[in-house]
C-alpha cells in the first residue's frame, strides 16, 4: 500500500469533521501571518521613533495585535485537537470491530502484543497526520505568500520578489529531502515497535519461566538486540532531520542576506526609509519560519503513514468467515451434522479434517479421543464458526452455520477451552462475563457445581476477590474450573469442552465430569478428553486419527474391536499407577 494511498483513506476518514479541520487551518494561517506582523511592526516601530514621540497607542496597537494572535492560537490548538481525538477514538473502535471478525483463525500468526501495540501506539502515531500535518502544511505555504503581499504593500515589490523564491525552495526541498529513506525506516520503526511490544507481553507473562530455566541474560540479550536496531533506525532518522534543519536555516539565513541587500540598495537610493528596512529584514526570517516548520512535521508525517499502513493491512484483511446475508436463527435444540467436512490449514501439506460424517444427536453425551494433533480441537471449534470447512458443511440445529446468527450460535453453543481466558477483575466479574444479570447465588451454585465452591467460600472477599491479570493468582486447574463454572452459568443448548479438564486431579476431574454428565438429556455434551477413564460412561466415543473418524461407539464395544481407542486404552490402563 503506498503512501499516497494510506493519506487519501486517512483523509476520507476527516471529510465528517472537515469545517472544523479547515477553522484550525485558518486560524494557524492568520495566528502565524500575525507572527511576522507584530513583530516586523515593532522593528519598524523602534528605527523610526524619535526621543519625545508618543508612542503608546502603537503599543497599544501591538499589544492588540498580540492578544489576536493568541486568541487564534487557542481556537488553532482547540479545533485541531478536538478533531484529532474525535477521529483517534473512531480509528480504535474501528480497528477493534476489524479486530472481532478475525478471531480467532485469523488470527493465529499475530502476536497479542503486537496487536495491542496496533491498536494502542499506531493509532497513536496517527495523531500528528491530523493535528501537525494538515493545518501546517497550509500556514507553510499560505504565510510565506501573505508575507511577501505584505513587504510588497508596505516596503516595496522588489523587496518581496528578493524574499520569496526562498521559503518556496524550503517548502518544495527541506522537508522532503530523503523522503524515500525516511518513509523506509519509519516502517521499520513501527515493525520494530510491534515486535517489541509483542516482546515484553512475553516477557512479563512468562516470568515465572524465565527465572525457572535462569534464562534472565538471554531475554536481556534479546531486548538488548531489539533496543539496538531500533536505535539505529532512530538515529537514521535523526541523521535525516538534522540534514532537513540544515537546508532550512541555510535557505532562512539566504532569505535575510537576499532582503538586506535589496532594502540596503533601495535605502541607498531612497526608495525606503530605514523603518521599511528594519521591517523586511525581521519580515524574512520570520517569515520562513511557517516553511521551516515543515521539516519537523514531515518525520511524524511518515511515521503517521506507517502507522496508517499497518491499520489498515489490518483493517483490509479478509476475515475467515463471512456472515451471512440473511442470518437464521438456531432453534433452541443441540443437535450437531457434520457432512463430508474437510478442513485445511495454510501451509499444511495434510488436512486437519479429513471427510467427516458425523451425527451428534441433541441431549447425548459425547466424547472425542484420539492422539495429539490428530484434529479434535479443530472438530469441536467448527460448530461456532471459528473458521468454515474448506468442504462439506456443518449444521446447529438443522441450520448451516454458515446462514446461523452469529449471536444465536453463540446463545446455542459453549465452549470451554484447555486454557481459558480470565480477566483482569474479581471472581464475580469473571463469571459474569457468561451472564451479566446473574444474582450472586446463581454465581455460587456454578462454583459448586465446578468444584470451586469450597475454595471461594475460603476468600477473605469471596466473589470479590481480585484474581489478577490472566487470572495470576490462580492454579491452572482453578481456572480451568472457573471457565467451566461460566459455562455452567450461559446454560447452553450445546457444551463443549476441549480437554478442559486437563489439569485438574484425578478425583476433581471425575467430580466436575460427573456433574456435566449429568447434563445428558437437558443438554448435548462433547467433551474431548485426555485421559479415557473419565468417559468410559459416555453415550459414544468418537475416534480421530490424522483427521479422519476412524471408530465410534461405547467404551466396551471399542476395547473389543482392538482398534485404534483400544490401543489408547491399554496406553491408559499402563500409566494409571504413576498419574493416580
Amino acid at each position: 500500500m503506498s503512501r499516497g494511498e494510506v493519506a487519501r483513506r486517512l483523509l476520507r476518514l476527516l471529510r465528517p469533521l472537515a469545517p472544523l479541520m479547515a477553522l484550525s487551518a485558518t486560524a494557524r494561517v492568520i495566528n502565524q501571518g500575525l507572527a511576522v506582523a507584530v513583530p516586523a511592526l515593532a522593528a519598524a516601530l523602534v528605527v523610526a521613533v524619535e526621543p519625545g514621540d508618543a508612542v503608546g497607542s502603537l503599543l497599544l496597537i501591538l499589544a492588540g495585535l498580540a492578544l489576536v494572535k493568541g486568541s487564534f492560537r487557542y481556537v488553532e490548538q482547540f479545533t485541531g485537537h478536538a478533531v484529532t481525538f474525535r477521529l483517534l477514538s473512531e480509528l480504535r473502535i474501528e480497528a477493534y470491530r476489524n479486530i472481532v471478525p478475525l478471531a480467532p483463525a485469523g488470527l493465529d500468526e499475530d502476536r497479542s502484543g503486537d496487536l495491542v501495540a496496533r491498536v494502542v501506539g499506531d493509532i497513536d502515531r496517527v495523531e500528528p497526520f491530523y493535528a501537525h500535518t494538515i493545518a501546517p502544511l497550509v500556514s507553510g505555504v499560505l504565510v510565506p505568500l501573505l508575507a511577501a503581499v505584505g513587504l510588497a504593500l508596505w516596503v516595496d515589490p522588489l523587496v518581496a520578489a528578493a524574499f520569496l523564491p526562498f521559503p518556496l525552495l524550503i517548502v518544495v526541498s527541506a522537508p522532503w529531502l530523503g523522503a524515500g529513506r525516511v518513509a523506509e525506516l519509519s516502517a521499520r520503526g513501527r515493525e520494530l515497535g510491534g515486535d517489541t511490544a509483542a516482546g515484553l507481553t512475553d516477557v512479563a507473562q512468562g516470568l515465572r519461566e524465565i527465572a525457572a530455566f535462569e534464562a534472565r541474560d538471554t531475554v536481556a540479550a534479546w531486548i538488548d538486540d531489539l533496543s539496538r536496531r531500533t536505535a539505529a533506525a532512530r538515529r537514521s532518522l535523526a541523521r535525516v532531520s538534522a540534514t532537513r534543519s540544515g537546508l532550512g536555516d541555510l535557505l532562512a539565513g539566504a532569505a535575510v542576506v537576499a532582503v538586506t541587500a535589496t532594502s540596503t540598495y533601495l535605502l541607498d537610493s531612497n526608495v525606503i526609509g530605514a523603518s521599511g528596512m528594519a521591517a523586511a529584514v525581521v519580515a524574512a526570517w520570520v517569515g520562513t519560519a511557517p516553511a521551516r516548520a515543515l521539516e519537523g512535521i514531515v518525520p511524524d508525517l511518515e511515521q503517521a503513514l506507517a502507522a496508517g499502513t499497518r491499520l489498515f493491512h489490518l483493517a483490509d484483511r479478509e476475515p475467515p468467515v463471512r456472515p451471512a446475508e440473511l442470518p437464521v436463527t438456531v432453534p433452541a435444540e443441540g443437535t450437531l451434522v457434520f457432512e463430508s467436512v474437510t478442513v485445511r490449514f495454510p501451509g499444511s501439506g495434510s488436512a486437519a479434517l479429513d471427510g467427516i460424517d458425523l451425527e451428534i444427536p441433541g441431549g447425548s453425551y459425547v466424547a472425542v479421543v484420539g492422539p495429539s494433533g490428530s484434529g479434535k480441537s479443530t472438530l469441536v471449534e467448527l460448530p461456532l464458526r471459528f473458521r468454515d470447512p474448506d468442504k462439506g458443511k456443518v449444521q446447529v440445529g438443522g441450520v448451516d452455520v454458515r446462514n446461523a446468527d452469529p449471536s444465536a450460535l453463540s446463545d446455542r453453543i459453549m465452549l470451554v477451552p484447555q486454557r481459558p481466558e480470565i480477566f483482569f477483575g474479581s471472581l464475580a466479574d469473571n463469571l459474569l462475563l457468561a451472564d451479566s444479570g446473574a444474582s450472586a447465588s446463581d454465581l455460587w451454585e456454578a462454583l459448586d457445581r465446578a468444584a470451586l465452591g469450597q475454595w471461594a467460600r475460603s476468600l477473605p472477599e469471596g466473589l470479590s476477590t481480585p484474581i489478577g491479570e490472566l487470572g495470576e493468582t490462580l492454579s491452572g486447574g482453578q481456572r480451568q474450573r472457573l471457565a467451566i463454572a461460566r459455562a455452567f452459568l450461559r446454560e447452553p443448548e450445546i457444551l463443549i469442552l476441549d480437554e478442559a479438564t486437563s489439569e485438574l486431579d484425578a478425583g476433581t476431574e471425575r467430580k466436575v465430569l460427573a456433574e456435566i454428565a449429568r447434563e445428558r438429556g437437558r443438554r448435548t455434551v462433547v467433551v474431548v478428553a485426555h485421559r479415557l477413564d473419565t468417559v468410559t460412561d459416555a453415550d459414544e466415543i468418537l475416534v480421530v486419527d490424522r483427521g479422519r473418524l476412524v471408530e465410534r461407539g461405547r467404551h466396551d464395544d471399542l476395547v473389543e474391536a482392538r482398534g485404534l481407542y483400544a490401543g489408547l486404552w491399554q496406553r491408559h490402563l499402563d500409566v494409571m499407577p504413576e498419574s493416580a
